[in-house]
């Protein structure tokens, strides 16, 4: 079984032994630390790893934390992730000025671990139950997503499938044609599954983040929404991309594809929503490793 997924925390500090040490303490508190030593690499960072927080010193070098944060909140992959600001001017107008540009809370320096964890602990508690439309695709978030789960999960003796759908390789049209590129194929397969899953007829539909989504469904429609998908991602795949038109005999490794994991409680009963998640994490380990697009399913492969 693989463990439930850490917290990313993005650090954005110019001090080199400041964030050597943060990163250490965090990390041995069980988090997933990302760093940057300047404004413009932390921005960069935030828009490619989507970390579930940062923590933002003021004075920077070359772009003040304020302006970054300014920036983080104007755009849409960013627009909603906690911000925690360090800062050695503990006065009240610095302070204020912080909450204004977009910060959710600050942190005078020098601080201690309790304190900085607690602060982390409070924020994310924070974002994760008031979060619940994502703003790159305007689907239910994760929150959400395991607040279904749980619905279904209680209704006893009736079937359900957990498809967990993921745009594999994504990452290379971030890095060839950039992040607008793999944000306009995200959306477009948000769209794609808003007209294929039936939202009125009990069926749901969210976005877990980076490039992967969620539907929830009955064993029977698993087969029809896989195709109804892969059929049309074959054509908006080259919308947004033309240039892959001439690498459709690309290498497997770099090709473009859906990986679909589905887990039903046909066979297996399940605890809690996050237990659900994982086991699709597992099986969509077999997914991905089949040539073109796949669809796994647990009767098949169990876990």
């Amino acid at each position: 079984m693989e463990e439930v997924k850490k917290k990313k925390i993005l650090l954005i500090d110019d001090e080199k032994r400041l964030l050597k040490v943060m990163k250490t303490n965090l990390e041995i508190e069980g988090y997933d630390v990302i760093t940057a030593i300047s404004g413009g690499t932390g921005l960069a960072s935030a828009m490619v790893d989507q970390p579930d927080i940062i923590i933002l010193d003021i004075m920077m070098p070359d772009i003040d934390g304020w302006e970054i944060s300014r920036r983080l909140r104007s755009e849409p992959r960013t627009k909603y992730i906690p911000i925690i600001m360090l800062t050695a001017l503990d006065e009240p107008h610095h302070v204020v000025k912080g909450f204004e540009s977009g910060a959710d809370d600050y942190l005078a320096k020098p601080f201690d671990n309790a304190e900085l964890f607690a602060r982390i602990r409070t924020v994310l508690s924070r974002a994760g139950s008031a979060l619940t439309v994502d703003p790159l695709t305007n689907l239910p978030s994760k929150h959400q997503i395991y607040e279904e789960t749980r619905k279904r999960l209680l209704q006893r003796g009736k079937f359900f499938a957990f498809i967990y759908v993921d745009i594999s390789n994504l990452r290379l049209i971030n890095y060839r044609y950039g992040i607008d590129r793999g944000d306009s194929l995200i959306r477009s397969v948000a769209s794609i599954l808003e007209d294929i899953v039936l939202t009125d007829q009990e069926e749901f539909l969210g976005y877990m983040g980076e490039d992967d989504f969620v539907v929830l469904s009955i064993p029977v429609r698993v087969e029809q929404i896989f195709n109804g998908l892969t059929s049309r991602f074959d054509e908006v795949i080259y919308e947004v991309c033309p240039e892959l038109e001439g690498e459709k005999e690309a290498p497997e490794e770099g090709r473009v594809k859906l990986a679909v994991a589905v887990v039903t409680n046909e066979k297996k009963q399940f605890g809690d929503p996050l237990q659900v998640k994982n086991v699709a994490l597992e099986v969509l380990k077999k997914a991905r490793g089949k040539p073109g697009h796949h669809c796994a399913n647990l009767k098949d492969h169990p876990v």
